[in-house]
């Protein structure tokens, strides 16, 4: 787990750098939208004044002209304080260093989850911006993973079983097709009908903002209206993952039908329901269960298409912003938090599955 999270941050540091990137400055390869902006205005205006020129009339234009003129002002103002800002960012965190010294400081800052302060919302931490969000989108993608993984094993169990009835190995072939449709496209499916025709649920955003009694935290009006408004993108992950998890067990169930312990179950005359839920989907759920700790980087990937939809507070939504912000560390730091999310999945997966399967304890007795 731990070389996993120093290669991804190794990468993570070096490769910006590669390409002679500042992390300091807003731009990659061109202006800062606030230089863009000055460089705009400054082009109108020196067609302004060339129309003017060649104008006979100048009184209504005087007025406008030098309006604007003030506005490139305050905008220059505007863009030395964002240098003045950036330079003390750079100051900070020792960007002028030598890459190796810069290394060295950012491995250790790592090692405490010193992700530095935001671009964006200098001088804040990075950490704790993406902390707030990151409640959002574990409570979202944990509550809809484990309830995709439940109802998808169980129906691709059911539906890979020979004794099962025919009528519900077809009622869940909906499920199998829904696992192709994108996650955003299921979200807007699920606004379009939901929310906007029928009024069921609220358009977007992670609460009620237009409530002005309604006070974020640990309140009852506060959750009720939170969960209120996460059922729609829950609803979205749910489908678009639960024929995923269909599709994989009812595979696994079909292909233990031949084994040894089936076989020997069915020759000592057990139930059926016990052979379904003892023999044949308690073997199968392991590979599920690998499966689900690989997952996770996908899932969070779809989250974010999710949270960009919905208007989700969550880390999509926010790296969303960092990106359209060209905000770097907060785009590195969230990077590296999903990074550590997932090696730390698939270290309770290596912890997990010998609990799961007295096998592997066997082998490593």
């Amino acid at each position: 787990m731990l070389l996993i999270i120093w290669a991804s941050a190794t990468v993570m540091f070096f490769v910006p750098r590669q390409f002679g990137l500042n992390p300091s400055k807003a731009g990659l390869f061109t202006p800062s939208p606030e230089v863009q902006r000055i460089r705009e205005i400054e082009s109108q205006l020196a067609e302004e004044l060339a129309r003017l020129d060649s104008e006979a009339s100048r009184d209504g234009a005087i007025d406008e002209l030098e309006e604007q003129r003030l506005r490139l002002q305050r905008d220059l103002i505007s863009e030395n304080e964002r240098r003045s800002t950036r330079t003390a960012f750079e100051l900070q965190f020792g960007f002028g260093d030598p890459q190796i010294v810069q290394y060295r400081k950012y491995i250790f800052a790592l090692a405490t989850f010193d992700l530095g302060a935001s671009q964006r919302f200098f001088p804040v931490s990075v950490f704790d911006v993406i902390r707030n969000s990151l409640y959002w989108t574990l409570g979202l993608v944990g509550v809809a993973t484990v309830i995709a993984f439940v109802m998808g094993s169980l129906a691709g169990g059911i539906m890979g079983w020979p004794g099962s009835p025919r009528f519900l190995r077809w009622a869940f072939t909906p499920l199998m097709a829904a696992s192709s449709i994108p996650y955003y496209l299921l979200g807007w499916i699920l606004i379009w009908f939901l929310a906007f025709r029928w009024g069921l649920f609220p358009l977007g955003g992670g609460w009620n903002t237009f409530d002005p009694l309604l006070e974020p935290g640990w309140n009852i009006p506060f959750i009720l209206s939170a969960l209120h408004h996460s059922v729609l993108p829950a609803l979205a992950v749910i489908i678009a993952t639960t024929g995923f998890w269909t599709v994989t067990m009812r595979g696994l169930m079909v292909n233990m039908q031949g084994d040894d312990f089936m076989v020997f179950a069915a020759a000592k005359g057990l139930k059926p329901r016990r052979m379904f839920f003892a023999y044949g989907l308690r073997n199968a759920i392991l590979p599920q269960v690998t499966g689900l700790a690989a997952s996770v980087s996908s899932l969070l990937t779809g989250v974010l298409l999710v949270e960009l939809v919905f208007d989700y507070p969550g880390i999509g939504f926010l790296f969303w912003q960092s990106i359209r912000q060209r905000d770097v560390t907060m785009m590195t730091g969230i990077a590296f938090v999903v990074t550590v999310l997932v090696a730390v999945a698939l270290l309770l997966l290596d912890l997990l599955l010998p609990l799961l399967d007295p096998r592997i304890r066997d082998e490593q007795d």
